[in-house]
């Protein structure tokens, strides 16, 4: 596949918190940022809701007396959390603080040392699937138990998390097919049905 370009967003605040609030959410994919601070410090983090984090840091960092001067985030990618951790590591950050006394460039070559998985990786379904499947057998059991056919909502919830999913493809680099896989690998995960081989027959096709 394709990889995108490390950045999304790479400019002031009020530019990035306008793309980020127009951006549809998907299930699994998440952003690393780096803020460049006014009082020199750089702040790291990684988050699935980019907009409302932005909002969180300007309320914050005015508080006390600092404002944002650049904002860098990262394409979504699945192991946001990872990459996060992994930078941090990288710039030998103890006990993992995130708000940290470098420059912009050093905080940024940082993340880029890092291996966003930018589609979904071959593990993800068998690591998340157990998980999701034993929460879907309770939501199923309540919903019988209020007498709810739950398919229609199971076929709604499919249908919401591969828009979501093409959506924010098209937006942030992905190609149509490549945002179709990272939902079916959601789908599959949540659910628990193989989708392995409409996955592959997508693959053949591109």
């Amino acid at each position: 596949m394709r990889v995108p370009d490390f950045w999304r967003i790479d400019g002031d605040l009020c530019a990035a918190l306008d793309f980020a609030s127009s951006l549809p959410r998907a299930e699994g994919l998440g952003f690393v940022y780096v803020l460049a601070l006014s009082n020199g410090n750089c702040k790291l983090g990684s988050t699935t809701d980019l907009a409302k984090r932005l909002v969180q840091h300007r309320t914050e960092t005015a508080r006390y007396g600092v404002s944002i001067r650049r904002c860098l985030a990262t394409r979504p990618h699945f192991n946001y959390r990872a990459v996060e951790s992994g930078a941090l590591w990288w710039l030998g950050s103890e006990g993992r603080r995130e708000v940290l006394p470098k420059d912009l460039s050093t905080v940024r070559r940082a993340v880029e040392a890092q291996r966003p998985e930018w589609t979904a990786p071959q593990d993800y379904v068998p690591r998340h699937r157990s998980a999701w499947a034993l929460c879907n057998a309770l939501m199923q059991s309540i919903a019988a138990g209020l007498g709810i056919a739950s398919q229609g909502e199971l076929t709604r919830e499919a249908s919401r998390i591969l828009d979501a999913h093409v959506e924010l493809g098209r937006r942030t680099g992905l190609s149509e097919t490549e945002g179709m896989l990272n939902a079916l690998a959601v789908i599959e995960a949540r659910t628990g049905i193989d989708l392995r081989p409409l996955r592959a027959a997508l693959l053949e096709v591109q």
